[in-house]
């Protein structure tokens, strides 16, 4: 195939996705053995866990990019364009640069003779560009798991474990112990780890493998603990105590108690950087903080009707969206438009979800993986709830609307792929909200 523009590129590195997920390191390794390893010239940081990790390290990017640091920031899935993956003091690269950097690692695989995976090429092509440009550290979120997922080629610092819970099962097991062993498996030798996980025993793993690589071991809750002292729709404050440590009435503006855990851990990261010979103030900690955006996480997009998106895709990701909805709404229903994937525990989750729900719309995310709806509206049989189903998410959340009251709630939410579809129909209308949220748009609670 030749690449001769943007589009091709994204033929090109959609066109590998069709093998389906392959973990393993071996292509990684070789193709960036090609590029003289450009992943072990730069400061890392390396973050795994079930849900948070994208938060996590939005929070590690943007304290590193305050203390005026030039930072590579690698993250996945993405949510409108491909080239969000790869940024640098987040500015996603260029599309130029995109095929220009397609064009060379399709050569070196040929060359070596090799068929490497979407995610695998992508991760590639990050450490290409992040050392290219010279970045002073580099933020890599995991793809999968972490043992053997693309990204566990880095040669991490400091690495974070930001939650496990049950997911992508057929990869990572079925029991939280073994997805545990999964995700220690990115602690390096004499390293950092820092981990937020509630349960003793499934921490135990994490312990035993850090001790295995004499790293030294933070844990969330025990080492260092953070809490939200106040919260509205524009953000909360939280403070932090661990050691001698202590930082109060830190201000950040992405909502939901589980935010206050993703911060506490990107905050306990940088002071373990700044123990390394990283020069990260304690303005730049604050600043960082605040500062900091993670699309389509308890994002809103609208008012009257609210208009709420989020990109809770598992048990455990639905859970802390109602709790959030419960802290942070109040409302007269609530409508939620909901695109679940294949692969997901859908009854699960919709009888979480059913616990703010007033109505549900079932759609389906453009994607092969996505759940034809009239497969799990038997799901919701026998509930009072009042059911839809509008395959199509834009049409579906255009109906939530036209149907909604001025003080309703519409949460659309399922899947990132869900949430992505509703962005880009969002912004096609031109629609999306465009002046600030501030705390008086909304009242506190419900």
């Amino acid at each position: 195939m030749t690449i001769e523009n943007y589009q091709d590129c994204l033929d090109y590195l959609y066109g590998l996705g069709q093998s389906g997920i392959k973990l393993g390191l071996e292509n990684t390794r070789l193709l960036l053995g090609y590029f003289g390893d450009p992943h072990l010239k730069v400061r890392t940081v390396h973050i795994a866990g079930t849900n948070g990790k994208g938060s996590t390290s939005a929070f590690t990017e943007s304290i590193l990019r305050s203390a005026g640091y030039r930072v590579g920031l690698y993250t996945s899935p993405h949510l409108l364009d491909f080239r969000e993956r790869i940024q640098i003091d987040r500015v996603p690269i260029s599309q130029p640069g995109l095929c220009n950097l397609v064009s060379r690692v399709k050569r070196a695989a040929d060359a070596l003779g090799i068929t490497p995976t979407f995610f695998e090429f992508g991760t590639v092509m990050a450490f290409i560009h992040f050392f290219e440009n010279k970045t002073d550290w580099n933020v890599i979120e995991v793809g999968l798991g972490g043992r053997l997922d693309a990204t566990n080629v880095c040669q991490a610092e400091v690495s974070i474990i930001a939650s496990i819970s049950l997911d992508h099962a057929e990869y990572l097991g079925s029991d939280l112990k073994q997805i545990a062993g999964e995700k220690a498996a990115i602690i390096k030798k004499h390293g950092t780890v820092i981990a937020h996980i509630e349960e003793d025993e499934v921490f135990e793993v994490v312990r035993r493998q850090a001790e295995a690589m004499n790293a030294r071991l933070l844990r969330l809750g025990t080492d260092f603990k953070a809490q939200s002292l106040s919260h509205d729709v524009a953000g909360q404050r939280i403070s932090y105590r661990g050691g001698q440590r202590q930082f109060e009435d830190l201000e950040i503006s992405l909502i939901g108690r589980h935010q206050a855990f993703n911060a506490a851990l990107a905050l306990a990261c940088c002071l373990e950087l700044r123990a390394k010979n990283a020069a990260v103030a304690d303005r730049a900690i604050r600043d960082g903080l605040k500062s900091a955006r993670w699309e389509g996480r308890l994002e809103v997009v609208g008012t009257r009707p609210t208009l709420l998106l989020d990109c809770a895709h598992n048990p455990d990701g639905v859970i802390k969206l109602t709790q959030a909805v419960r802290d942070y709404f109040t409302y007269r229903q609530c409508h939620v438009v909901l695109g679940i994937l294949q692969d997901k525990p859908c009854k699960e989750m919709i009888e979480i979800i059913s616990t703010i729900a007033d109505r549900i719309t079932l759609t389906k995310p453009r994607t092969a993986r996505g759940w034809e709806p009239k497969l799990y509206l038997d799901k919701l049989l026998g509930d009072q709830k009042v059911v839809d189903i509008i395959e199509e998410i834009h049409y579906a959340i255009d109906t939530a609307r036209k149907t909604s009251n001025p003080g309703d709630l519409i949460c659309v939410t399922g899947s990132i792929f869900t949430v992505a579809e509703a962005k880009q129909a969002i912004v096609n209308e031109g629609v999306i909200q465009t002046h600030p949220i501030v705390s008086g748009d909304f009242p506190h609670g419900r």
